[in-house]
C-alpha cells in the first residue's frame, strides 16, 4: 500500500501518521467488506506461494495466511516502519508470514514463482510509468495461470464519490490519481501483460469508489 515513486511517500503521506494507519482504514474504508470481496474469487484455490505487494501493516497478508494455511505467504513493502508494525501483528496473531522489504517496481522474487499475487491501495501512489512497471513485475512473478487480485481507486460511482475523491486527490496528488478517476486500471493491466481481466466489484467509501479486479496471467 505504499508508493514506489522516485520521491517516496508513506501511505498516509507523513511518517507520523503511520501508527494510526489501521485505525483510519477501519473507520473510513469499509475495510472488511473490500478485503472480503478482493479475496472471494481465490477461496477455492490451493496455492503454494502467495505474495501481497505493498503489504503495509500486514492485514491482508495475515488474512491470506488464514485463507491458505498450507501456502507460503510473503508480504512485501518499501516502508520499514509499516513492516515493523506488520511483524508485531504477526507475532500477536501467531500466524507465520514472511515480511520483506522491497520495491514494487523491482520485486525481489524469481520469475514465475507465485501462484497468487494480491495488491491493494498501492498503485494510486505511483506515477503512471511506475504503475506500469509494477504491473509488469506482478505479471512476471506469477506462474502461467496464476492470479492477481487488485483493489484500488476506480472511476467514481456517482457525483458524491467524485467529490469525495477530489479531497483524496488534494491529499495524494492529481498526477498519480488521474488514471484512477478516469477508470483506466483495466487498460493498464491489459497493456502490461494481463489479457484476462474481470471486474469483481466496487465499494464506495468516505474517500471515493474502490474498484476490485481479478486477472489471470
Amino acid at each position: 500500500m505504499k508508493p514506489e515513486t522516485s520521491v517516496y511517500k508513506p501511505a498516509l503521506r507523513w511518517n507520523g501518521l503511520t501508527p494510526f494507519y489501521d485505525r483510519i482504514m477501519a473507520l473510513t474504508m469499509r475495510e472488511s467488506r473490500f478485503r472480503t470481496m478482493l479475496l472471494e474469487p481465490l477461496r477455492q484455490r490451493q496455492p503454494r506461494q502467495v505474495l501481497d505487494v505493498g503489504c503495509g501493516t500486514g492485514t491482508q497478508a495475515l488474512q491470506l495466511r488464514v485463507l491458505f494455511p498450507e501456502a507460503c505467504i510473503f508480504g512485501m513493502d518499501g516502508d520499514a516502519r509499516v513492516l515493523a508494525l506488520a511483524r508485531q501483528k504477526q507475532l500477536e496473531a501467531h500466524r507465520p508470514v514472511l515480511f520483506e522489504y522491497g520495491l514494487a517496481t523491482d520485486l525481489p522474487y524469481p520469475s514465475q514463482s507465485m501462484d497468487i499475487v494480491t495488491c491493494s491501495l498501492l498503485l494510486h501512489h505511483l506515477s503512471d510509468s511506475d504503475k506500469q512497471q509494477t504491473i509488469r513485475e506482478m505479471h512476471r512473478v506469477l506462474r502461467p495461470g496464476g492470479e492477481l487480485a487488485l483493489a484500488d481507486w476506480g472511476k467514481p460511482a456517482n457525483e458524491l464519490m467524485r467529490l469525495l475523491f477530489l479531497g483524496l486527490q488534494l491529499f495524494d496528488g492529481f498526477d498519480t490519481t488521474q488514471a484512477h478517476v478516469q477508470g483506466r486500471l483495466p487498460n493498464l493491466l491489459y497493456d502490461n501483460g494481463f489479457k484476462k481481466i474481470f471486474p469483481t466489484g466496487q465499494v464506495n467509501t468516505l474517500f471515493g469508489t474502490l474498484a476490485i479486479f481479478h486477472a489471470i496471467r
